[in-house]
Formats: C-alpha cells, structure tokens, sequence
C-alpha cells in the first residue's frame, strides 16, 4: 500500500504502474483493471484514473473504449523510430557535455559513472535509478534541460524494452565500457567522439530490442 506521504498520490501511483510495466509485470498487450490498482496500492479510483491518464500521456497505456486501459504494444517499427530519437538526443547531449560541462560537471559525471556496476544489481529497479542518476549528471553538463526533458519521455515510452536491453547475456559489462567512453572523451572536451559513442552505445541497446521484438513476433506468426 503507497504512503500518504512525501509525493502526492497521484505520482505515486504513476510510479509503481510504470515500474509494473519496465519490470514486466504488466506485459505488453495485457489489460490493466482499476480495481487490482486500487486494491494493490491502497489508493481511490479517482487517483488510479489520474494515474492512467498520465501513462496514457506518456503512451505507456492505451485506454480503448469498451476495454479500458491496456499496456502498449510497440512494433518494431515504433521501436526503431524511438532509438533513433534516443540516439540523436543522448548524442546532443554529450556533445554539449564536452562543449559546455565544467571541472564540476565532469566530476559530477564521472562520479555518477563510477556509482555503475560491473555486474547487473539483482534489482532492476536499482540499476534504473543509478543510470537515471547518470543521466541526470549528462543532461547538467550539456546546460540544455529541455533535452533532458524530451529524452525522458521517450525513455518513458521504451521503458518496457529496458528490461529486455538491460539482461541481455554480457550487456552490463558492454553498456558500462560504452558509457565510460562517452565520459572520457567528455572529460577530454572531445564532443565529435562523444556524439558518436553515444550514438554507438544507443544502437547497441536497438539491436537487442529489435532482436526481442523479432523473436517475439515470430513466435505468433
């Protein structure tokens, strides 16, 4: 049951869907009743309907008529078209990193990199939160948080991928040397190559998506 506490209970609630769904405990496709919400977080259905109207914002959910609200299906094709997008804002804002970030914001960097395991966490919720912490540290040496806000929403719409990107057999290892090569050659003022290891580092993560959205639709053909 969600504390009436600290952050309202709608953002709350948005919280613990979304986790729900990046977790894979609300599959694609499925259908997602009011009441179980209202039941497992102890929470209204006034704050369930507002909490389905923000991840239907987010296009996280599709509320149909008749059906209610349902986790999105995204196609290979939405996927790729996502990445791309990903790439091209996280790419952005390395190179402004390497422009504009400072002594502080390079050490803020790095030691947010540092806070990454070698190993996948057994929690994925905790890996989330050190790569959110990553992010955040990327997007304050760029100087541009409106490039933060728009790689937020579309990290919100492939979060479902993320778990599926995130353990995939040696990806940890791979995704932190990706990124630690992005850090340096910030930290060297290298914005060329900070673009295109960004670049390199989003499409490995697209490879593995698309490679699971092939093999799943496979499976229903």
């Amino acid at each position: 049951m969600l504390e009436r506490r600290a952050a309202p209970l709608r953002e709350r609630a948005v919280e613990e869907i979304r986790a729900s769904i990046v977790r894979g405990e609300l599959l694609p496709g499925s259908r997602i009743t009011e009441k179980s919400i209202e039941q497992r977080l102890g929470v209204s259905r006034t704050v369930v309907r507002e909490a389905l109207r923000q991840l239907e914002s987010e296009r996280l959910i599709r509320i149909h008529p008749g059906v209610g609200p349902m986790v999105t299906e995204l196609t290979a094709d939405d996927a790729r078209q996502l990445y791309e997008v990903r790439a091209a804002l996280e790419a952005a804002a390395a190179r402004l990193a390497a422009r504009h970030g400072d002594e502080a914001h390079v050490r803020a960097l790095r030691a947010a990199f540092d806070r990454i395991p070698d190993e996948a966490p057994p929690s994925l919720d905790e890996l989330l939160a050190i790569k959110g912490d990553f992010y955040a540290a990327l997007i304050a040496a760029s100087r541009n948080p409106i490039i933060g806000e728009q790689l937020a929403n579309v990290q919100a719409r492939i979060s479902q991928l993320r778990a599926v990107t995130l353990s995939a057999p040696d990806r940890q290892t791979a995704m932190r040397a990706e990124l630690g090569a992005v850090v340096d050659a910030i930290a060297r003022g290298d914005a060329d190559a900070a673009y295109d290891l960004s670049i390199a580092h989003v499409m490995a993560a697209s490879a593995i998506a698309l490679d699971h959205l092939g093999a799943r639709m496979e499976a229903f053909a």
